[in-house]
This record gives structure tokens, sequence and C-alpha cells, in this order.
């Protein structure tokens, strides 16, 4: 067997080089004019989202977008008001594609791309997935936003008290008010980069705080109670009776304050005050008799109480409370102070031929006491009146209030 030369071997070599060059070169110039008809076509592999683009030109992807426009702006985005989840589609909030500015991202993209990097696309390469671009229209937005915010806006309720049952002490409730101008801010910049819709926008607003008072919430047990009969036929009198009544009725004694029935019901000619007899406010000693008595059956320390001229019908003699006004000022008061640890709150009305006054306050401010009073009389205008004080069942105290002499039968 003849052997071949190197020379040959060279030649062989040298063919096989070349050919492989001239292969490379044509599959360089293949690629070349088939990539150049992606300048204005998409590139495999390329989405918008969950949308395949691959392989569709400038003015086509266009009309793709346009097919899936009203899937696109279905979608439902969540928004966060006041801890609670709001559920609105783009298309409720004026959030439009903007194709253009989508697509050139991809062309953009595409662009930037190096020779090689093409190629691998070409060839099946790495998926790219681009967000799609958003348009906002202001006045949309801001119409929904405040569509919102009607319905998310509450004024706080400030503490009050409730005595459609007994007397309980509601703490209020905080009010909300949406920022419609800073929440139109949030969803601008949300739809600036990439949206996620699975994760609710926390929009912007105000937590309004109702007032109230804490110490309010220890009222839970009605502590005494003292109520007086009235003539249901004297109209006039009674009207001065009910409107005493409702000007003391809701009023807070704190502990240690001094309650004065001159301050709070008077002056006894002021507005709901009628003339009866001989005059205006004629029968609000009846009330100040009966929250007297309602402060003795509390325990409560009587820092003023006047007697009558003459005993009262509506009470035993001693038990009266007379009040009074003058123009000059001065006033005959009837006052207590609240020696309890808890706030007093004072329940105030009538009903059936009845005045009845309650005082409220905790369960412990008596401390496991209860009192009563008696009234022994002592002369034909003269009466003794007694404070007795029990616990469990057992009369542990009794003293004398006062002793009172009336001037006339």
């Amino acid at each position: 067997m003849k052997k071949i030369s190197n020379k040959t071997k060279l030649i062989v070599l040298f063919s096989l080089l070349g050919i492989l060059v001239i292969a490379y070169l044509c599959l360089i110039i293949y690629n070349i004019k088939y990539l150049d008809k992606y300048n204005k076509k998409i590139l495999p592999n390329i989405y918008i989202e969950e949308l395949d683009m691959s392989n569709y030109s400038y003015k086509n992807s266009f009309k793709r977008l346009d097919y899936y426009d009203d899937y696109i702006l279905s979608k439902k985005i969540k928004v966060v008001v006041d801890a609670g989840e709001h559920e609105y589609t783009l298309n409720d909030l004026g959030i439009t594609i903007n194709k253009e500015k989508t697509i050139k991202k991809i062309f953009d993209y595409q662009k930037s791309l190096g020779y090689t990097k093409k190629i691998n696309m070409l060839n099946g390469g790495k998926k790219k997935v681009f967000t799609l671009s958003y348009d906002v229209d202001q006045n949309k937005l801001n119409d929904a936003l405040n569509g919102l915010k009607g319905s998310v806006d509450r004024n706080p309720i400030n503490g009050y008290f409730d005595t459609s049952e007994g007397v309980r002490y509601n703490p209020g409730v905080a009010g909300y008010s949406l920022d419609v101008g800073a929440s139109l801010n949030i969803i601008n910049a949300a739809f600036s980069k990439e949206i996620d819709y699975n994760k609710a926008i926390p929009l912007a607003g105000s937590v309004l705080a109702a007032t109230g008072n804490d110490s309010y919430k220890s009222i839970d047990t009605m502590t005494s109670a003292f109520e007086t009969w009235f003539m249901p036929n004297t109209y006039l009198r009674n009207i001065n009776l009910n409107t005493a009544l409702s000007y003391i009725n809701g009023t807070v004694v704190e502990p240690g304050e001094v309650f004065s029935y001159c301050n709070k019901a008077g002056p006894f000619n002021k507005y709901g005050y009628v003339f009866y007899y001989e005059f205006v406010g004629n029968g609000v000693c009846q009330i100040a008799t009966t929250t007297y008595n309602a402060a003795l059956l509390g325990g409560l320390e009587i820092v003023k109480r006047y007697p009558h001229d003459k005993k009262s019908l509506y009470v035993d003699g001693g038990l009266d409370a007379t009040v009074a006004s003058y123009s000059s000022g001065w006033c005959v008061d009837m006052q207590f102070r609240n020696t309890y640890e808890y706030p007093i709150y004072i329940k105030a009305y009538s009903y059936g031929g009845k005045a009845r006054v309650e005082f409220w306050s905790n369960s412990q401010a008596k401390k496991g006491l209860e009192y009563t009073t008696s009234s022994v009389q002592i002369a034909h205008r003269g009466y003794k009146s007694y404070l007795h004080t029990w616990k469990d069942g057992q009369e542990i105290d009794v003293h004398e209030i006062e002793t009172t002499w009336y001037l006339k039968d």
C-alpha cells in the first residue's frame, strides 16, 4: 500500500477546513438574512405576561394586544382601605394598556441583543417575559376613588351612655377618612411598574379618633335610687318637674366632685320652666328632694341641704330639700359630694306619676354596704332623720342625719 505523503495530508486538512469555513460563513450569511426579518418581527420565546408574542410583526402585535384588551382590562386588583379589601377591574379604575410603550420595550430589547443571543433565541433559548405598560385616566380614577370614599368614610362615634336598659357606657368607635389624592398617587405608582395582581394595594387614609372616657366603663350597677309621687292633674307643675329631671339627667359626677343642683337644674326661670301657682319653676324642689334621698341611700356626703318652711307631702319629715334661685344670682342649693372611687351617672326620669332619680356607678363603689333612712317626729313640727348602714343583711351603724324644724303647718 502506497504511503500518503504529508503534503497530501495537509492538502486534505486544509480542504476540510475550507469547507467548514465556507459552511460556517454560509450559515452566518443565512442567519443574518434570516435575522433581518426580525427587525420588524418579534423573536421566538418572547411573551407579554402570559401572551406569547413570538413571530408577530410590529403591526400584528398591536392587533394581538387589541384582541386580549377586554380580557386584560377585566383583571381584578384589590385595594386595602381601613383594613378592609375592595376589588376593582382595571377598567373600573380608568387603567388602559399603553400598547405602543409595551411593544417598544420588546423591540428596544431586541435591538440591544448581540448576534449570538439572537441566534440562541431563534434556536429555543430562554423565555423572555415583558410586563404591560399602562396609562391611567386620572379623572376616571379620581371618580372611582371618590366613590370608594363615599362608601368607606365614617364619622367617629364618641363615647356615650346607653340608658335604654339600665346604664351602659359605650366607649365610642373611631372614624375613617380616605385620602383620595394620596391614594391616587399610590395607584399611579403601582401601575408605573410591574403589577402583582395577587397582592392588594394599601391606600392612604386617616383614622379619626373618637373622644371618650375609659373610666366610665366602670359604671355597671345602680348604686341607689329614690322616687316620689306627683299629682297627674297638676299639669304646669309637672312640666317643671320634668324640666328639672331633664337638666340633671345624664350628669356625670366624678370622684371627689361636688354636685350642685342649682348649677345643673337652675336657675329656675331658664328655658323649659313655666309659671305655676306663685312663681316660675314651682315644683323643682320635689326633684331636689328626690335627688337628695338618692344621695343618702348611696351613702354619699351631703354638702348642703335646706328644709322647706313646711313638711312636704311627697317625702317623710326631715328628708326634704328645698332649692330656690334669685335674680341677684344667689341660690338656695342642694349639694352632695361623690365619695366613691368611681364616677356616678345620674339617670332621672318620670313614669306613671312618679319622679325617679337613679345613681349608677361601679358594683364595688359602696364596698358591700347598703343604706336606708328613717324619720322620727319629735314635736309638732320637728323631725329627726337617720341614716342606717347595713352589711350582709346586718345593721352595723345608725346615725342622725339632721334635726328639722318646720315653720308652718
